[in-house]
């Protein structure tokens, strides 16, 4: 209500009391507050219009929004609902916030309710005061109570017809919400949302520029873009770099100021044509670049389309063109070059395509096969081959063609002018840079005069063919001679030098024996001359074990051994024949030296290394003793496969050998000692031990400054067990009652040993030969055999070893040799009964059966 009162007053002015009046003033007071919360309204979207239309993201659009929203209801929560129809998802974007969790996140049409989404589909405004009273509500309360909602509001997005998204205010207690409130939503929602649209499109068109201008600069050639005045609106960076300079200085300049001058008027011509008939064009010329070179770019322009069809510019690439011209006119000059070499070539050149169609032929081939226009080409030659060649000579072609193989062939021609030809023909196939069959390339050369040639030279070689071979003949002889006479001389040479040394040994033992035999009673004189005989002798076994090592029939016996503990142990004896007065070097192998040799041949072939060293340095020198590990190439030592071996060198800084020395040094009885000083074996039996074993011998040498000799030998297993050497040791006594059976075909050699054998304890029977052993050994038993390797009778002692082992397994088996031969020398290598070499002493055979008993 509206009251106004006034005073009442009487004429002399006294107070009478009030006179007032009231007015109904509902419906204008409702007026006036509609009207208020109307310009409220008005002014808070206009502000938030206002502040939303600077924004550039839909993200920061939809933050605002909610914001301002929120403050201005003072709701809990304020968010979008974006909808999925299809999938039947609501995506909730990032909300807005007041003490309450975040809704953010994918939610089925169910989960917040299907009846309110249906009833938002329709253009309906949702006002909730409570969703645990409501009905449409009541199958989403669990989401409801995650999300703290006890009241909302939700307004409708429709777009084309159908729900796009909405936006809600929640508030976490029951809520009547008020129709400005509802109408407040309602307005919010349909202006923002339009800029959100606004601001996704833009960020949309944005990144389309960014993604355009990112592939346009990435790409190798000049792109560029042109507005209605021809000017340029954008250039990319391979513009840029082609013109040189800054971005806007590239996209203002004026691109025909660049144009080649001899180009110039052409290229206008056809830019300003291509532009009017308003289709894509393409065009060719030269431009200057940066650096002062003109280059050859083909560029393509297409018209760029308004949303009315007008032209509103052009858009441009350029390729550059410079090499590909460059290579097809380097391509046109060879082509020309190869024709002009073919027509001028004395051959038919042709070439066949990928299907093996001719096409190319040289004026010599169209000449010889009389082709005069293109269509003869293809089987202008067929026609005059040969009838008995045309069939093989094209079947073997097209196997080649096949096969992309180098194809070579002899067919004859019948020219219609010339006669009989003979043609070679010869093709490659051809390839491109890919690597794709291009077809073949050949050519033929007509060989008639050579074939002839051929023919009259094979009728000479007939008839001189009886002279050639009586000559090869009468070579062969001379040859032979030659052999023979070289063989003659070496065994003189041989011959003689062992029966020098022999019978110097002869005359001791000689002389020796007839003394002791003309003075029985002296007793002393008999021990001397005894000795100096003994001596003798083993000088001669000596001298034939170096004979049979350089020949290589010495019977070895190979074991695993390590050559650095062989050197050590030798080093005392070593070191005793260098003398004091020479310095003696060791250099051995960190980790061993494993080989399978012969110990004692081993010793020997190092004793002989090191006393000729030591007669090489003289009274004062060095000599050093290395064993490595080689790697031998292949032709890199004599007679030696490539591979690994074990090394072993004997190194002097002595006098040294010429090259004529050096290539004699091995032979039998080759010494440059005085007479007297040396028997000219040493070296023989070091290079018969090496190549017995498996290895090699090599020599280096300078004269006055020292040599070196390597033996090369096979390596042993890492995991092969090694032998060591026990040395001499005792004799073991013989058991008493010990029968023992004496193998021996040589009468004095089985008397000496009967005496040795008896001497020992023994009671032995003998016989010569191994089938009289076998006799023997039906009717007599015996503990041991000591049998000879070599025998008559049609049977060798390892033969006579192996039968008495299968038969006679408890008897005890001991073999002897002088010499064996090869064959049986082999079999003896790996053979398991004890060895025995010839000559032998007492004491070893003592030894070698002490250890059987």
């Amino acid at each position: 209500m509206r009251i106004s009162v006034k005073p009442r007053f009487a004429g002399d002015g006294v107070f009478l009391g009030y006179v007032g009046m009231s007015f109904d003033t509902t419906e204008t007071r409702e007026a006036l507050d509609a009207l208020e919360r109307q310009e409220r309204r008005q002014t808070f979207l206009l502000a938030l219009v206002d502040r939303v239309r600077d924004l550039t993201s839909p993200e920061a659009v939809i933050l605002e929004v909610e914001r301002a929203l929120g403050v201005e209801l003072g709701a809990d929560r304020v968010g979008y609902g974006v909808i999925d129809q299809e999938r039947g998802l609501v995506s909730m974007t990032r909300d807005w916030t007041a003490g309450v969790i975040s809704a953010e996140g994918e939610f089925s049409l169910a989960e917040l309710g299907a009846d309110l989404i249906a009833d938002l589909a329709e253009g309906q405004l949702i006002s909730i005061a409570d969703v645990e009273k409501d009905a449409r509500t009541r199958d989403a309360l669990d989401v409801f109570r995650r999300l703290e909602t006890r009241a909302l509001m939700r307004a409708p997005v429709i777009r084309s017809g159908g729900l796009r998204a909405f936006l809600y205010a929640h508030h976490s207690s029951p809520r009547e919400w008020t129709p400005a409130e509802t109408a407040l939503l309602q307005d919010v929602a349909l202006r923002t949302w339009t800029e959100v649209e606004r601001t996704r499109a833009e960020a949309e068109v944005r990144e389309s520029e960014q993604r355009f201008r990112a592939i346009a600069d990435t790409a190798p050639v000049l792109i560029w873009v042109t507005q209605q005045d021809r000017t340029r609106a954008f250039v990319n960076e391979a513009y840029v770099a082609y013109n040189g300079g800054t971005y806007e200085e590239a996209r203002l300049a004026d691109w025909r100021a660049v144009i080649h001058p001899d180009d110039h008027e052409r290229v206008l011509g056809e830019s300003l044509a291509g532009e009017a008939s308003g289709e894509p064009f393409s065009m060719e010329a030269r431009y200057l670049r940066h650096d002062g070179d003109y280059r050859w770019l083909k560029s393509f322009s297409r018209p760029r389309l308004g949303a009315d069809g007008e032209i509103i510019g052009f858009v441009g690439v350029a390729f550059d063109v410079t090499d590909i011209r460059e290579a097809q006119a380097r391509l046109l000059e060879s082509e020309t070059r190869f024709r002009t070499v073919a027509d001028s070539a004395p051959a038919l050149i042709w070439m066949l395509d990928a299907e093996g169609r001719p096409s190319f032929a040289n004026r010599r081939y169209r000449a010889f096969f009389g082709i005069e226009s293109e269509a003869q080409i293809g089987d202008g030659w067929h026609r005059l081959l040969h009838p008995d060649d045309a069939a093989a000579f094209t079947d073997a072609f097209k196997t080649a063609f096949q096969n992309r193989d180098r194809f070579e062939g002899l067919v004859r021609i019948l020219h219609p002018t010339l006669g009989e030809r003979w043609l070679r023909c010869e093709g490659l196939a051809r390839f491109d840079g890919a690597g794709a069959f291009q077809g073949y390339v050949g050519a033929n050369i007509d060989i008639t005069e050579a074939k002839r040639a051929e023919e009259d030279l094979k009728r000479i070689n007939e008839l001189l063919e009886e002279r050639v071979g009586e000559a090869l003949a009468e070579k062969a002889k001379a040859e032979a001679d030659l052999m023979h006479a070289q063989r003659m001389e070496a065994v003189g040479r041989l011959t003689g030098g062992v029966a020098h040394d022999f019978n110097n040994l002869l005359t001791v033992v000689i002389g020796a024996l007839d003394i002791m035999l003309r003075s029985p009673n002296d007793a002393a004189k008999r021990q001397k001359l005894g000795e100096a005989a003994l001596a003798a002798a083993r000088r001669g076994e000596g001298l034939t074990h170096q004979l049979l090592a350089f020949s290589r029939r010495q019977a070895l016996r190979p074991e695993a051994v390590d050559l650095n503990v062989q050197i050590r142990e030798s080093e005392p004896l070593l070191r005793r024949a260098v003398g004091e007065a020479v310095e003696f070097k060791l250099k051995l192998r960190r980790g061993g030296a494993r080989v399978s040799v012969d110990p004692s041949q081993f010793e020997a072939a190092l004793l002989n290394l090191v006393v000729n060293a030591r007669d090489a340095v003289g009274d004062k020198g060095r000599i050093t003793i290395q064993t490595l590990s080689c790697a031998v190439d292949p032709g890199e030592v004599t007679d030696l496969p490539a591979g690994d071996y074990v090394c072993v060198s004997v190194t002097d800084n002595g006098a040294g050998m010429s090259p004529e020395v050096i290539a004699r040094v091995f032979e039998p009885f080759f010494t440059t000692k005085a007479v007297g000083k040396g028997t000219g074996l040493g070296l023989s039996q070091v290079y018969g031990f090496a190549r017995q074993s498996g290895g090699a011998a090599q020599v280096s040498s300078t004269v006055g400054k020292g040599t070196e000799i390597k033996l090369f030998l096979p390596p042993q297993a890492e995991n092969a067990g090694l032998t060591a050497e026990a040395g001499l040791a005792a004799a073991r006594p013989m058991a008493a009652g010990r029968r023992l059976l004496l193998v021996e075909d040589d009468v004095s050699v089985a008397a000496v040993a009967l005496e040795l054998l008896e001497g020992l304890g023994l009671e032995v029977r003998a016989v010569e030969t191994g089938p009289q052993a076998l006799d023997l050994l039906k009717r007599e038993r015996f503990d041991m055999m000591l049998s000879d390797v070599v025998m008559p009778g049609g049977m060798t002692g390892i033969e006579l070893a192996r039968l008495c082992g299968r038969d006679y397994p408890a008897m005890r088996v001991v073999l002897t040799s002088g010499y064996a031969g090869e064959d049986v020398d082999a079999a003896l290598a790996d053979a398991p009964w004890p060895f025995l070499r010839k000559p032998y002493s007492g004491e070893q055979l003592a030894r070698i059966l002490g250890e059987l008993s």
